[in-house]
């Protein structure tokens, strides 16, 4: 199951209903909406169809929204409801990079050797500003990334990225 059939199951498990809508008109590739006494909502632009890393992209960012907020995120009157709705976009953000790119499988990656960042990004089925977005979620937990027993992503200095190997171990 590919990682966008992974993303509609899960909406259809939560009971969201997917829809899609002309968005550009409006300025936007997504829309996340709920409203009392009417199902979950997510309203996606036609466009979106035509390019699976962009839809794959746009649906787990606005399931992000369905799982980390709640309320109006679109009305920014003041600077205070901007930065709300920053935090509200990068909340949906973190939880879009966390789903389509899993720790488990990035070290899974990592230890078979893949380590050009553009065919990192393709093994594990992500665009290349995915992947990097990850990495530095991941580098706001951490400063490396734990591949082996010997070896480490250092993560303090991405955009770029260097291994870490122990060159010798102590008992």
């Amino acid at each position: 199951m590919t990682k966008l059939e992974h993303l509609y199951e899960l909406a259809l498990n939560e009971h969201i209903d997917i829809h899609f809508f002309d968005l550009k008109e409006i300025g936007l590739l997504g829309l996340n909406v709920s409203k009392e006494n009417m199902p979950h909502m997510i309203f996606l632009d036609h466009s979106v169809k035509k390019d699976t890393t962009l839809h794959l992209n746009i649906l787990a960012h606005e399931l992000g929204h369905y799982f980390t907020s709640f309320g109006n995120s679109i009305a920014e009157t003041n600077y205070i409801e901007k930065v709300l709705n920053n935090k509200c976009e990068n909340k949906a953000d973190r939880w879009a990079c966390e789903f389509l790119v899993r720790e488990d499988e990035l070290i899974d990656a990592l230890n078979k050797n893949i380590n050009c960042i553009h065919d990192l990004a393709e093994y594990l089925d992500v665009d290349v500003k995915t992947l990097l977005k990850r990495l530095e979620y991941l580098s706001l937990q951490k400063p490396t990334l734990r591949i082996s027993d010997t070896r480490q992503l250092v993560l303090t200095n991405l955009p770029n990225i260097y291994f870490y190997e122990d060159i010798c171990t102590y008992l």
